[in-house]
């Protein structure tokens, strides 16, 4: 899992302990973890990389921002510590944040560490003022949210706060849209993540004690011109979840034993649905403070 987050300096751990040949693997081409415990299940290379990025432009522009929480006057603040989860568009983001208007590829107040957050976030205790996590719905099972959460919050100072968002599947549409979700679905299950966590986003805060001021978003993206008005933001959701397709085609391929002809035939049937029929998504953003001691 790679973390961006504004400092003084840049550090890539981990990046030369192991070679390409172990940490990664090779399928038709896409790059996957190779890691035994990794339930990701799309691939992680540059083309990916720029899937992620699309969504992470489409994102801000629902919202109008890169995030939901009241945090200008944390940004505000000298040596404020910004910790930003995940893996690609962490990069992005945190220079987002980090320099509002960048005029350099890494900004140098941004660092970018490569661990896995399933083993513990690298931090002492009360280190951060914000941290921000988006999109991992596939990359935590679901009985490990609990804890990585535990961990953001024991990372995070006590006022600071901590911003969520996460995605649903794709609902409705017609019957090849259905089928190819649907496949992923069961992926989803058989390696333990949950499609339903983007509701489940305020409970696990609230479970974990510590957080007050918890303040739940949601927006109802449709893929289709005829429900959302606007043709360039369905073009755009539509190319989004194409590529998607893509990045899911060895894999959906083997779970479907189907070849890679009748998937692409399939993947061009869903996207005609997605442009005309009422299929969307659900796109939450769940913020909250750390509580001071009194």
């Amino acid at each position: 899992m790679n973390m961006g987050c504004a400092s003084s300096k840049y550090l890539e751990s981990n990046s030369d302990s192991q070679s390409e040949t172990t940490e990664f693997q090779y399928i038709d081409g896409r790059r996957y973890h190779n890691s035994e415990n990794a339930v990701y299940h799309l691939p992680n290379d540059d083309d990916e990389s720029d899937r992620l990025h699309m969504l992470h432009f489409l994102v801000r522009y629902i919202w109008q921002s890169n995030f939901s929480a009241p945090i200008e006057h944390i940004l505000s603040k000298p040596g404020a510590k910004i910790l930003d989860i995940g893996y690609p568009t962490a990069k992005i983001i945190g220079i987002d944040i980090s320099s509002n208007q960048p005029t350099q590829i890494k900004p140098t107040n941004f660092e970018f560490i490569r661990t896995n957050a399933l083993e513990g976030l690298p931090f002492e205790d009360n280190t951060f003022d914000f941290v921000f996590q988006r999109f991992l719905v596939s990359g935590y099972t679901k009985d490990k949210w609990p804890y990585v959460i535990s961990e953001i919050v024991r990372v995070l100072k006590p006022g600071g706060f901590v911003e969520l968002c996460e995605p649903s599947n794709v609902t409705g549409g017609g019957p090849v849209t259905r089928r190819l979700w649907n496949c992923e679905a069961e992926i989803f299950k058989e390696r333990g993540c949950d499609w339903d966590t983007y509701q489940k986003l305020e409970e696990y805060l609230q479970n974990q004690g510590q957080m007050e001021n918890i303040i739940k978003e949601a927006k109802k993206i449709y893929y289709s011109v005829n429900y959302n008005n606007d043709l360039g933001l369905s073009k755009a959701f539509v190319g989004c979840a194409v590529t998607s397709l893509v990045s899911l085609k060895p894999i959906l391929t083997k779970k479907m034993q189907i070849s890679n002809e009748e998937y692409d035939k399939l993947a061009k049937a869903s996207e005609k649905e997605l442009s005309e029929d009422d299929s969307y998504l659900v796109i939450v953003r769940v913020y909250a403070s750390k509580a001071i001691e009194k």
